[in-house]
């Protein structure tokens, strides 16, 4: 892996250049290849040989697919043509995917082992995915203790038969979340036939390795036989990568190697295996917390360090210092298996039913470094001492100075209790629904039981009062930990374990038909009904602040809400269509909402339809927000703003950077987030083969819920005045090398609040083409492309401008805004060879936010490759080849140019990189090869 990535520019601008080439001359080709353009952006049929459909974001049934709204669709046969294996990666594929969707490496976080999309940058909550345009129960945990969402990975990937994103606001039709868009995952209902796909693959630089299985068979025509029976079952695994599989410097935090880096290694300041000490007395006698060093004393080491952590000096005394860094993931292990099923039944052509079923299992395993004597919360070590005297009256053999009759101030990290978590998260849904037609009216009807539920356990965290008894018991052995007994070990780092649910039940009926004429055609009348039931059942992990450096959250809640909403479409001309929906919902909690929606599409050519929509969209407070909940997290602070402090204590390992804990508590009185959403755009398809379309869009979020922002409070403390009203700031203990000067900040509590208001705009673009080249080959290309033109969010009237930069730091867990995301993918089939190359870009940041800094300094100093991470580029390549008319091999080479991460020293979700923009640039070339069989 290299540090500097600049490769793939040229490339980059020669492709760019070759698609506005070939565009204009696919405009004027003559062809006879079937579309595979989206719905969104396809011309109008020119007779009855389209079926009239119902597309995500309408209750109407239509045959000109291309609405007010922009829809971008993903088939299946796409999606594994570019070799994607999993719903989660499918949908954080689309350029509109942005700040605060949550990765799966992001294995620290507070929703470890999911994944979740974020259209338009609004994160998580105000996406809404459903499945055959139903909601599916939330992940149980919220992310950051906040955002709930539905996790990507309880979805099966091969039973998909499409995925329609709507890139609009659409609460006039589904209520609350719509505000950024909603996904769609649509499943395959008439399959016939049999199929299976296994397919293995590893990283090059080692670990990863993937096993694959999916297998499906259906049987009966819904046409012919009058039932269908379909069932899908898979399996995926895959495997760790660790950190030490991969180069500097995404395996340390030491950039000294790097023009204008530094050692911001926590192994400077002695929490290493080898251990740190220094002589010290106890502030308040037999109060082994309250250790203050002896003047003039320097920290060295407890024990003999090692060739893989040399003994190190600076002003502060001597250390081994270890790479802690190494002991991380880049990946953790993921096992999912999985099973979907439906029985559908069409005794006559106007009336089916149907029942399915589905059960995913993610099982999620996450490592990192072993804990250490040096966490601050929720209580303090810094101060923590190994007693000259035992509780029994003998000398501490842990503590050098015993017999001088000095107690050993201490930071060490526990080598023998290994630090990791286990997720599993299971989901089963059961979905029964009817549609058909009667007295001129189209219905549909539909049950929905969904329950979620994940088994957490994890281990390595240090218990406070079982560590202050061994301490002055002497039942730990410090110098030699390959000496403790199991016994010792799981007293001192129990188990932490809990079960977290997750409940949807709901009743959906709507219907439609002609209601009137117009010049256009028939106007068409839309309503419906739903009813739902939400429960979250979160416990806290750690409710009585015992275990160390644990980020608690606990979420409890439940509610019904009622909802009523209402669609008319009319075609007032022949080319112009006026669209009006609205939805009224009731929630049992905090009252009534109304949202209303208008769209127009005006087609004054054949081949050009203009379109624009104007919408209001809200988003009900979550249980973590409103319920009996709260939540404690961690952010890495820089005192780089504050260097009187940093000098008053010396300098001193106290002023490095920390993690300081945020607290916040649920506010019942939170009124729900409201929208207002804006869409222009345009659809040019001079023939079947070929379209493009351009979309621009404007949300506006007024109330916005958000934690009250610690800057604030934070520059308050540090400069002596009162702290605003409305937080609580809890001061750590003092510098054990500085007693006397200020303590840093433990914590900052403050509630959930409606905020002023935040703004985002941007545009996308479309470029679908397929024709036919010399040889008889036929290429197809899809260019999708977003640029953010604002990301204001306002608070206190004070407003931050977030697009190209690392924020908001807390909400986006570090990962950023960009302000350019593309992906374009080229398939080329020749016979029964296919190949597909995808390019992949994303654009870099700086690495700011004012919000929570206060100014415009760096997070984390003045070097320029900690200021901005470079562009990210990268290059997907797959084939196909059919050896029989069933039996396809395939190959995938993924990083194809083994692109190196965004190099990203601020985002704290992965060691100098920004997992959410650039796994795969950790991952590293990547190869894959398998098998299909179809019958």
């Amino acid at each position: 892996m290299k540090y500097q990535i600049t490769r793939g520019r040229l490339l980059t601008t020669s492709m760019i250049v070759g698609v506005a080439a070939l565009a204009g001359f696919a405009a004027n080709a003559q062809t006879t290849a079937s579309t595979t353009a989206a719905p969104a952006a396809q011309p109008a049929p020119q007779d009855n040989e389209v079926d009239a459909v119902v597309v995500t974001g309408s209750l109407l049934r239509r045959t000109d697919t291309a609405t007010p709204s922009p829809v971008q669709v993903q088939t299946n046969e796409q999606l594994k043509a570019q070799g994607i294996t999993t719903v989660a990666d499918a949908i954080r594929s689309l350029s509109a995917d942005n700040s605060g969707s949550v990765p799966a490496a992001f294995g620290s976080g507070f929703a470890a082992g999911s994944t979740g999309v974020a259209l338009r940058g609004l994160t998580v909550n105000s996406t809404l995915v459903m499945i055959d345009g139903l909601r599916n129960a939330s992940y149980p945990l919220a992310d950051d203790g906040q955002r709930s969402f539905v996790d990507l990975n309880s979805i099966p990937f091969n039973a998909v038969e499409r995925i329609e994103t709507l890139k609009d606001g659409a609460s006039s039709l589904y209520g609350a979340d719509a505000i950024g868009g909603v996904v769609n995952i649509i499943m395959k209902s008439n399959f016939q036939g049999m199929g299976a796909d296994l397919s293995v693959g590893t990283s090059q630089h080692g670990g990863g390795d993937q096993y694959r299985f999916n297998g499906e068979v259906g049987y009966g025509d819904l046409d012919t036989d009058k039932y269908n029976m379909y069932l899908d079952v898979e399996y995926q695994l895959d495997k760790r990568i660790r950190i030490d599989q991969r180069g500097y410097p995404y395996d340390t935090f030491d950039l000294s190697g790097i023009p204008g880096g530094t050692n911001d290694n926590p192994g400077a300041g002695g929490s290493t295996y080898y251990g740190q000490i220094k002589r010290a007395t106890m502030g308040t006698a037999g109060d082994i917390s309250t250790g203050v060093a002896l003047a003039g004393d320097l920290w060295q080491p407890l024990r003999g360090c090692a060739t893989d952590a040399p003994l190190t000096t600076d002003d502060g005394g001597s250390y081994c210092a270890q790479n802690v860094a190494k002991l991380g993931d880049v990946q953790p292990r993921q096992e999912r298996v999985g099973a979907y099923g439906r029985f559908t039944i069409k005794p006559n052509d106007n009336f089916q039913a149907y029942l399915s079923a589905s059960f995913m299992q993610s099982k999620t395993s996450t490592r990192g470094a072993e804990r250490s004597i040096s966490s601050s919360t929720p209580h303090n070590l810094s101060n923590i001492v190994l007693p000259a005297l035992l509780s029994n009256g003998q000398l501490n053999p842990n503590n050098p100075f015993a017999a001088e009759g000095y107690d050993a101030l201490i930071r060490y990290r526990f080598s023998d209790i290994p630090f990791y978590a286990n997720y599993t998260n299971r989901m089963a849904r059961m979905v029964g629904g009817v549609e058909g037609s009667a007295a001129d009216w189209n219905y549909k009807a539909n049950v929905v039981i969904a329950h979620g539920w994940l088994e957490s356990a994890n281990h390595g965290y240090i218990s406070y009062d079982a560590l202050i008894d061994a301490v002055n018991n002497g039942t730990y052995n410090f110098i030699d930990p390959s000496k403790n007994s199991q016994a010792v070990r799981s007293a001192l780092a129990p188990v932490l374990a809990k079960t977290s649910t997750s409940d949807l039940d709901s009743v959906n009926f709507q219907a439609s038909r002609d209601v009137f004429n117009l010049p256009g055609g028939p106007a068409q009348l839309g309503v419906g009904g739903e009813f739902r039931y939400e429960a979250v059942n979160d416990p806290a992990l750690n409710p009585v602040n015992d275990a160390q450096g644990l980020g608690n959250a606990r979420t409890i809640g439940n509610r019904t809400v009622a909802s009523a909403f209402a669609e008319l479409g009319m075609p007032v001309l022949n080319n112009v269509e006026v669209n009006v929906s609205g939805r009224y919902d009731h929630y049992s909690d905090f009252g009534g909402n109304f949202s209303p929606k208008i769209g127009v599409k005006y087609t004054p050519i054949k081949t050009v339809a203009l379109r624009a929509t104007v919408s209001k969209g809200f988003r009900a407070p979550s249980f973590s927000e409103s319920g009996d909940s709260a939540s404690q997290g961690f952010t890495n602070f820089s005192f780089a703003n504050y260097p009187d402090f940093v000098a008053a204590h010396g300098g001193s390992e106290y002023t490095k950077t920390y993690s300081l804990s945020n607290i916040t508590a649920a506010n019942p009185d939170l009124k729900p987030e409201k929208s207002t959403s804006y869409t222009m755009g345009a659809v040019w398809a001079p023939t079947r083969s070929f379209s493009v379309s351009l979309d621009y869009y404007h949300i506006k979020k007024t109330d916005v819920i958000a934690q009250a922002s610690a800057g604030d409070a934070i520059a308050a403390y540090y400069a002596g005045e009162a702290i605003p009203a409305g937080y609580v700031v809890t001061a750590d203990l003092p510098d054990p090398d500085a007693p006397n000067a200020l303590p840093r900040i433990l914590s900052v509590a403050s509630p959930y609040i409606n905020a002023d208001s935040l703004r985002t705009s941007g545009m996308d673009l479309n470029v679908q083409n397929t024709m036919y080249l010399p040889a008889d080959i036929k290429w197809t290309s899809d260019l999708n492309a977003t640029v953010l033109f604002d990301f204001k969010y306002t608070q206190g009237g004070v407003t931050y401008n977030y697009v190209g930069k690392q924020a908001p730091y807390v909400l986006s867990s570090g990962a950023g805004t960009p302000k350019y995301r593309a992906s374009w993918s080229n398939t080329f089939t020749r016979g029964p060879a296919t190949m597909t190359g995808t390019l992949n870009y994303v654009s870099g940041l700086r690495s700011i936010d004012e919000s929570y800094q206060g100014d415009d300094t760096c997070l984390y100093g003045t070097a320029e490759f900690k200021c901005h991470t470079k562009d990210f580029i990268s290059f997907d390549m797959t084939g196909a080849y059919d050896v029989t008319e069933h039996t396809t091999v395939y190959a995938d080479v993924l990083n194809l140019f083994d692109a190196g991460p965004m190099f990203n020293p601020a985002n704290y979700a992965a060691v100098n990189w920004n997992p959410t923009y650039s796994q795969s640039g950790a991952v590293g070339r990547y190869f894959r090869v398998g098998v299909r069989l179809k019958y």
